[in-house]
């Protein structure tokens, strides 16, 4: 397919359990079933608006982001008009959000790319004077079109896949007098590998893996440097353990800020881990099964001193969280030694950690009533009329204090696989809320946020001018971490498999755009490793046999491309021809070669070489059956593929095993 990955179609579920032929009928169906529906954070009262505030509930919460209230705007996107939906596409539009909300709990984030990409749809349909019954291909082709030409490939490429998931549900709930069944020709994901050119293997450059979103080893140094000699009572120290952890655990930010309150534990075999909960950004649901994430063992000593040190750090913050979890209120127990009637001038309200501005004209006592003139005690200014000094009371504070609690800070952040809920109190990274003057409300704990962090990188290079032995301009983001670590962990040789699961990924192609190493690269890589012995295959049978003057050439003239195949790797070069053996590395391929000793692939390796001897089983079955017709053919194959994958599971030393057995607990897994 064009892009690049598989041929499928949405797959969704009827909303309604009933259809009629009247397409109108239907469509009246979905919106009176999106209106009875009772869901958190919406509002029945808001349906006729073109505008929803959401102040509570899944949509609300963002991975690495403290959100109060969020909006959906039932608009067309502001480069098509922006002005508000047409009735019935409203309509819609309203009720697939609800609709698909209840079902799997989108992110606000989705849901406003959703309705970002049918509005693109209605546009072309409203351009036509045609109802939404009428909806055809022709009118999605021309949305995505648009859509093209407006937004970047990656943006694109996820409204694409809206729409496609648009025309499904029109489909499968009978919408349209036309069956869709769409997905746009033009589709493609993004290319993460920095396209398609072709670089020669004896350039010198080659070796350099280079790009935008990998980190220098000067920025490494630096932060090294930086560990080791900003104070620990400094206020930035606090974003340099964070840094720290990103560069160690090559985790999401999200994942780093939401790590629980722990130690380094050591399992039966003695190798180090911390717990983790795998989350990305786009996720709209507290519940996250907790896992182990093992730790590379020249970092274990630094993560076991920056976890003490954070542990300590969020210490009060924690301890804040835990009286507001207790309380359901701001941590009030800072007044619980003042007076009811005492009163707090501005003195007494920097002695109490607040601000003595919250008293003067502007500030929020004085604006919200909270504030009292004292006639008793006037101002004494040269040359300038005096004016009577005000206070507050302690009622006045509390309402202060409390203006900034809402009832997302004691919500759950993490539900287990075990159904234990985990709150910011049971953080590693929990701060006070910063308030707009540049102080802390210590009243009040919150997560660590990204805006946080970014925020912080607008000072790394001054705090590398002071603390490090030279400055540096902080031209990357959180996120890059994870790329450079992932990459060095592909080029030092860490199977696609195990990357996926180090770096707690379900699809192993979403890997691929993890790793910069050139295709070039890889290919001298894998030259250097057939040589040194640690690859098999008909390759390296070969090569025994070839004079060591001549091996290089050999293999320059044999090994110029890399492909991850699964159970091994292919060498085909599909510049110049394509592959003849599509699909059919293992049966004897020529370009066909595997690593000694690869853990990750055993399991692909076993799976495989089972599903192959019951096929051979089967095959063996219909040749002494009168309509035979071409099992032969099949045995010869399957036998060929035996005796490959035999040779690898031999290389990484697996016992013989019963493939019947094995498949059967695959499938109860």
């Amino acid at each position: 397919m064009t892009d690049g990955r598989s041929n499928r179609k949405a797959r969704v579920v009827p909303f309604l359990s009933s259809l009629e032929k009247d397409r109108e009928a239907n469509l009246a169906a979905l919106i009176d079933k999106a209106k009875k529906l009772k869901l958190e954070g919406f509002n029945k009262a808001d349906w006729e608006k073109s505008t929803w505030k959401i102040k509570f509930g899944h949509l609300t919460k963002q991975s690495g982001k403290n959100i109060i209230a969020s909006s959906l705007v039932f608009n067309l996107p502001p480069k098509i008009g922006n002005t508000p939906l047409a009735n019935d596409w409203a309509n819609l539009i309203k009720a697939l959000v609800i609709l698909r909300f209840h079902r799997k709990h989108q992110s606000i984030s989705n849901q406003r790319m959703f309705i970002a990409a049918v509005s693109y749809v209605a546009h072309e349909v409203l351009n036509r004077s045609q109802r939404i019954s009428e909806l055809n291909p022709e009118h999605l082709d021309a949305a995505c079109r648009l859509i093209v030409s407006h937004y970047s490939d990656g943006a694109a490429y996820n409204m694409q896949k809206a729409i496609r998931e648009f025309a499904a549900h029109c489909d499968a709930n009978s919408l349209c007098k036309a069956l869709l069944n769409y997905k746009f020709s033009g589709m493609k994901r993004p290319d993460n590998t920095s396209g398609v050119g072709y670089k020669r293997l004896d350039d010198p450059n080659i070796v350099n893996t280079k790009s935008d979103k990998l980190i220098s080893s000067d920025v490494f140094r630096i932060l090294g440097e930086l560990y080791q000699n900003v104070p620990r009572n400094h206020k930035y120290r606090f974003y340099i353990l964070v840094l720290t952890l990103l560069a160690c655990l090559g985790r999401r930010f999200s994942e780093v800020a939401l790590l629980p309150n722990q130690v380094i534990t050591y399992d039966e075999e003695g190798k180090a881990f911390i717990e983790y909960f795998p989350r990305k950004t786009s996720q709209g649901n507290v519940f996250t099964p907790r896992r182990r994430l093992y730790l590379p063992t020249t970092t274990t000593t630094i993560i076991t001193d920056v976890l003490h040190e954070l542990s300590e750090h969020c210490s009060p913050a924690r301890k804040t969280a835990a009286e507001m979890q207790k309380s359901n209120d701001a941590d009030l127990t800072f007044l619980s030694n003042i007076p009811e009637d005492k009163r707090l001038y501005g003195d007494d309200l920097n002695s109490l950690g607040l601000s003595h501005t919250l008293l003067y004209i502007t500030g929020w006592l004085r604006t919200n009533g909270y504030s009292i003139a004292d006639p008793n005690k006037l101002t004494v200014n040269n040359n300038k009329p005096s004016y009577p000094l005000h206070y507050t009371t302690k009622a006045g504070v509390i309402k202060y204090c409390q203006r900034d609690f809402f009832p997302h800070l004691i919500q759950p952040i993490h539900i287990d696989q075990n159904g234990k809920q985990y709150y910011l109190k049971d953080l590693l990274l929990v701060k006070y809320r910063g308030l707009s003057s540049g102080a802390y409300s210590h009243w009040i704990a919150t997560q660590c946020t990204h805006s946080m962090m970014t925020t912080f990188l607008r000072y790394f290079g001054d705090l590398a001018t002071q603390y490090a032995s030279s400055s540096i301009h902080a031209n990357f983001t959180s996120h890059h971490f994870r790329h450079t670590l992932n990459t060095l962990l592909d080029e030092g040789g860490l199977t696609d498999l195990l990357q996926t699961e180090w770096f707690g990924r379900k699809n192993p192609r979403d890997t691929k755009a993890y790793q910069h190493t050139s295709r070039e690269k890889r290919a001298l890589m894998l030259r250097e490793d057939i040589k040194k012995g640690r690859v098999s295959g008909q390759i390296v049978e070969k090569l025994k046999s070839i004079p060591i003057t001549v091996q290089d050439a050999f293999l320059k003239a044999r090994v110029n491309a890399v492909h991850d195949v699964g159970s091994g790797i292919c060498v085909h070069n599909f510049i110049q021809t394509p592959c003849e053996r599509h699909l059919q590395c293992s049966a004897d391929c020529k370009d066909y070669v595997w690593v000694k000793d690869d853990k990750g692939r055993i399991d692909d390796l076993k799976r495989q070489y089972s599903m192959t001897a019951v096929a051979r089983e089967t095959a063996e079955k219909k040749s002494k059956e009168r309509n035979a017709k071409r099992s032969s053919d099949w045995l010869t194959h399957n036998n060929k593929k035996l005796t490959t994958l035999s040779k690898q599971l031999a290389d990484n030393n697996i016992a013989e095993f019963d493939p019947h057995q094995y498949l059967e607990e695959f499938s109860n897994e």
